[in-house]
């Protein structure tokens, strides 16, 4: 959590420099929990889809960032993730909630578990903190949850300090 907590720092200095926090925190989820990539989502306006703003795949050290998965494509995910708030899926192929996402999404990128967590503005969805391990099933621990809650609660943070700043 040093780099995120790094990159928050300078973000609260130079708001200019958000990019660099989602990847601090993405680079942080993947080595503290040993996961092979994180990402970061946010919402669009009628809360109905979510475009990553960045994906760190530590596989081969690579940032992306721009998919954008919709609600009419993943309905079961996204009432999933809006009433639960979060999504623990050690084997996300089967799980009722990240099923569909297995020939499109889960199969071409080998990831075999999920797990994600809502950020909200007040009680509105706004992002979601996503981690998948690839291979192999990874069975979350609760250390994993909770560190990951923990990363979800900076980055809210880090979307109230944006909100100020204008």
């Amino acid at each position: 959590m040093d780099r995120a907590r790094a990159a928050l720092t300078a973000f609260r200095a130079n708001p200019d420099t958000l990019d660099d926090l989602y990847r601090a925190i993405c680079q942080d989820i993947v080595e503290h929990v040993g996961s092979s990539r994180a990402s970061i989502w946010l919402f669009n306006g009628v809360k109905d889809a979510i475009t990553s703003q960045c994906l760190f795949d530590s596989r081969d050290g690579t940032f992306s960032s721009g998919v954008t998965l919709s609600e009419d494509d993943f309905p079961q995910y996204f009432d999933a993730i809006k009433r639960d708030l979060k999504i623990v899926a050690p084997d996300a192929e089967h799980h009722p909630a990240t099923s569909c996402f297995d020939e499109i999404y889960f199969t071409p990128l080998d990831i075999r578990s999920l797990l994600d967590f809502v950020i909200l503005e007040g009680s509105s969805p706004i992002a979601v903190l996503c981690c998948e391990h690839c291979g192999v099933i990874k069975d979350w621990t609760e250390a994993d949850v909770k560190y990951l809650h923990q990363m979800s609660a900076v980055l809210g943070m880090t979307f109230k300090v944006r909100a100020k700043a204008g």
